[in-house]
């Protein structure tokens, strides 16, 4: 991965560096020498953007990607067939709720 290649993963997602930071566990400053290219001060170094950060960039974009009105209601669905089925129905007009006990 390249530097204008970070770069264009971050704005893609529309994220700061301190929020890519939170995510990948960097700080923000090793993300900001991984966009220049280099260190910064007196001495600068090649700052080459190791494999790792490349792969879970790779595993954000999947997770964090626009989902379609139609995936999410694929998601919905099958959320909605795992959960029980109810077979009572609880009474919870205002007047079940606070009608007085007759008898007890």
């Amino acid at each position: 991965m390249k530097p204008h290649e970070f770069i264009a993963f971050r704005k893609q997602l529309g994220w700061s560096l301190a929020t890519l930071s939170r995510h990948i566990g960097i700080t923000t400053s090793r993300l900001a020498d991984y966009e220049s290219g280099h260190t910064r001060g007196k001495n600068k170094k090649p700052a080459p953007i190791p494999r790792v950060v490349e792969l879970a960039c790779k595993w954000l974009e999947h997770e964090h990607r626009p989902v379609t009105p139609a995936e999410r209601a694929a998601r919905w669905r099958g959320f909605l067939s795992s959960m029980p089925r109810v077979d009572h129905v609880v009474d919870d007009r205002r007047e079940a709720i606070y009608e007085p006990d007759r008898g007890l």
